[in-house]
This record gives structure tokens, sequence and C-alpha cells, in this order.
């Protein structure tokens, strides 16, 4: 009865975390989209929105946009700000670049 009963908590928690998965996708794949494509206001807008709701990748992505000035005035506080919410998740290229910005003394 304890193995079933934790099966079906497994499996619900597991439907749950793939629901979640789907929202952010569709909006994050819109977002690159805008992003490859040059519209960086788009892209800006549903990243942030994404990365308030702690999606690591959307996160990473507005500290590259403020990295490297791409529709955002550069602004080396914001990139480590948002490249630091996604290392903490265990992002790997938020950490790396993260680690690159502090050599720098950014």
């Amino acid at each position: 009865m304890k193995t079933a009963g934790l099966r079906t908590i497994f499996m619900v928690l597991l439907f749950v975390g793939l629901q979640a998965a789907i929202v952010f996708a569709e909006p994050y794949d819109d977002a690159l989209s805008a992003y490859n494509r040059g519209d960086y206001t788009t892209a800006l807008q549903i990243w942030r929105s994404l990365a308030d709701q702690g999606h690591a990748d959307a996160q990473f992505n507005l500290g590259v946009m403020y990295d490297d000035g791409q529709g955002v005035a550069q602004d080396y506080t914001k990139a480590v700000r948002w490249y630091r919410k996604a290392a903490d998740q265990g992002h790997a290229w938020a950490q790396y670049n993260l680690g690159i910005m502090y050599y720098n003394g950014q």
C-alpha cells in the first residue's frame, strides 16, 4: 500500500513538473526567435517575465543581454545579478560567464 501511494505521488509530481516545462517552453522559444531576428525588445520582455519566475535559461539570457548591451544599456551589475540567479540553479554557462566577469573585475 505504501509503495502504491508513493508511486502515485511521484507520478503526480512528474506530471506537474512536465506541465510546468511545457508552459515555459513556448514563451521561451518565442523569445529566442525574437532574439535571433534582432527583436531584443520582445526577447527582453518575455525572458524577464520567465526569469522573474525562476527560469534559469531566461535568467542567463538576460545576463548576456546586459553583459553585451543588446537591446539594453550595457550594465555589468545587472548582468552579474542575472548570471548569479542562473548560476545558483546550476546553469553551467552562467557560472562560467560569472567567473569571467569576476576575473575581469566587472
